[in-house]
């Protein structure tokens, strides 16, 4: 990706020079690579209002001048149409040429010395930013509607931010990005129209996040996400075989999402129903006309559908900051429309059934108690908040004959697929 850029003036013409992370993206055998390296470059532009009067554009890893692209001067106006690689120092199996441009010897040959000296002098490092003529980043945009429109939605090369457990924060192409979404939110197994409609899910969150400049996680926290190394080790040898089957989900769906009267929804979704999804209002307090409870009839099917938990007395007071034993006198006051919990009142105390659920961890709000002599038992049907779509659900649906598209419109009614 690039990191930093700095803008020189050499035989009276102002040069542009990119400085890329590393070169995996001018050697790896890209599909469509040309037009992969344009987008990277059109956006860094624009998103960083760069403005220079040369036509000049040179790619730089390290201290090595890997390219130079000749391009118009209108770049900072739309869009880049008028480009061409000068491939210098590219090798003869590459080939990104658009049509041939010469540049004088003597200006690449200055160009790179003008990098080198940089780079001895200590201006330019992956961890020093080049200040000459360097713009101010552009602000995120706060309304959905400027941020989704259909072109934008449609590029072939948006990106997401994601913050990494390890701290850093990588740039994502989205396509690539949902691959590993999609590999971590749902089991590889399930049904491949299950896998589309989660496909067409996670784009639509993550084109969310990117419309409100939110940068997302590779944890429960956004959207789970896995790279290559790390989903290789978690399938294995059948690695091959789940990564070209999710790879096919996410391609058969690209540039598909979810929207209500031209914006986007808020995608959510969980692993398992108790039968019935759940209203966003009985959750959150917030009313989306398409997060309303439907039947979800075929959650049955996950295995883990009812499960039992027993906690201790002590483990529960610590938990709940109140005194409890087998004496505690606990009444569910109110249930929502699916017949999970909505509020509860432990001896004197009234809990909202979501907070009572997050704090003793456990699966639904769909929970029965039995008081023991040492704890309580919670039985619990149903994983997750209940909102929106139901993975188990879903894949039910799918293996009994309806299409991704029929999925999405039962679990998210009212909404377009665009």
């Amino acid at each position: 990706m690039i990191i930093n850029y700095q803008i020189k003036r050499i035989n009276n013409e102002e040069i542009l020079i990119l400085y890329f992370s590393n070169s995996d993206m001018f050697y790896k055998n890209y599909k469509n690579r040309d037009k992969y390296l344009k987008n990277i470059i059109k956006k860094y532009i624009i998103d960083n209002k760069i403005v220079f009067a040369g036509t000049i554009v040179s790619l730089v890893v390290g201290s090595t001048l890997i390219s130079n692209l000749n391009i118009n001067n209108n770049i900072v106006l739309d869009k880049i149409d008028n480009y061409a690689y000068v491939e210098p120092f590219f090798n003869n199996e590459v080939n990104l040429n658009k049509e041939e441009v010469t540049i004088q010897d003597e200006i690449i040959e200055k160009i790179n010395e003008s990098i080198k000296e940089d780079i001895n002098k200590g201006k330019v490092s992956n961890n020093i930013k080049i200040e000459d003529k360097k713009a101010p980043k552009t602000e995120a945009k706060n309304s959905v509607k400027e941020e989704t429109k259909v072109d934008e939605v449609e590029d072939d090369l948006t990106y997401v931010k994601i913050k990494r457990s390890n701290g850093n924060i990588e740039t994502i192409e989205l396509e690539e990005y949902l691959v590993g979404v999609v590999s971590s939110e749902m089991p590889a197994e399930f049904n491949i129209e299950a896998l589309k409609a989660q496909s067409v899910i996670a784009r639509t969150y993550a084109l969310k996040a990117i419309s409100k400049g939110i940068i997302l996680t590779d944890n429960e926290s956004t959207q789970s996400y896995k790279d290559n190394s790390e989903l290789k080790k978690l399938w294995g040898s059948k690695y091959n075989t789940y990564i070209k089957k999710i790879g096919d989900a996410v391609k058969s769906t690209k540039g598909k999402y979810l929207t209500y009267k031209g914006e986007l929804i808020e995608a959510v979704y969980h692993s398992t129903s108790n039968g019935y999804t759940e209203n966003s209002s009985d959750v959150w307090g917030n009313n989306y006309p398409y997060l309303v409870s439907v039947k979800s009839e075929y959650d049955k099917l996950n295995p883990t559908y009812i499960t039992e938990k027993v906690l201790s007395y002590d483990e529960i007071s610590n938990k709940l900051n109140i005194d409890i034993n087998n004496n505690t006198n606990i009444e569910i006051l109110e249930y929502t429309e699916s017949n999970r919990v909505k509020s509860l009142k432990v001896n004197d105390i009234i809990f909202k059934g979501t907070d009572f659920r997050l704090k003793l961890g456990l699966k639904s709000t769909d929970f029965k108690i039995e008081l023991l002599d040492n704890g309580i038992k919670f039985t619990t049907t149903g994983y997750g908040h209940g909102v929106g779509m139901s993975q188990y659900g879903a894949n039910g649906m799918a293996k009994n004959g309806y299409n991704y598209i029929d999925v999405l419109m039962h679990y998210y009614p009212n909404t377009a697929l665009n």
